[in-house]
């Protein structure tokens, strides 16, 4: 699961290949505190399952180091969202998400937004997201409703023509 772009046909430009990744044990692929430590992923940018509180102090205070401390799961990858440029950024998964509200929309797309700067601040070629192995969302840490899942993944998959 290498990370080679994909070249848009209609523009003639390099697309941005999304990567759904699947959890398998550490130290290997899917293992995203292995692979973001991998050369081979130096041209990746990483989405990891955040949570509110630490993904709201990062959006409106980035200097403080709460909103950059490592995180349970995925979320281990949470510091490279702080470094220069960022090689991850989170997306809130929860906890106590009841649905796809005005809310937690909101706060997916604003996610959606910082990752897509910080895509481009690094020039990378790939995004990976973690991945239930079906299409979907995988998590793990909070129970996410079916319909804020597919949205997080409707707007991932959006990140490859931006």
């Amino acid at each position: 699961m290498s990370c080679t772009p994909q070249t848009n046909d209609a523009s003639n430009k390099q697309a941005i290949k999304i990567i759904a990744s699947v959890f398998s044990g550490d130290g290997k692929v899917g293992d995203f505190g292995w692979m973001i430590t991998q050369a081979e992923y130096a041209k990746t940018f990483f989405i990891f399952n955040d949570n509110v509180s630490q993904f709201k102090i990062h959006q409106d205070h980035p200097s403080d180091p709460s909103g950059c401390s490592i995180g349970g799961g995925n979320a281990i990858i949470r510091p490279y969202q702080c470094k220069t440029p960022p090689q991850a950024g989170g997306i809130p998964t929860g906890p106590n998400f009841i649905g796809l509200t005005p809310e937690v929309k909101q706060m997916i797309d604003a996610a959606i937004q910082a990752i897509k700067k910080g895509i481009q601040s690094g020039g990378y070629d790939c995004v990976a997201y973690s991945s239930n192995g079906h299409g979907g969302l995988g998590t793990s840490i909070f129970k996410v409703p079916q319909d804020v899942k597919t949205y997080i993944v409707a707007q991932i998959n959006t990140l490859s023509n931006f």
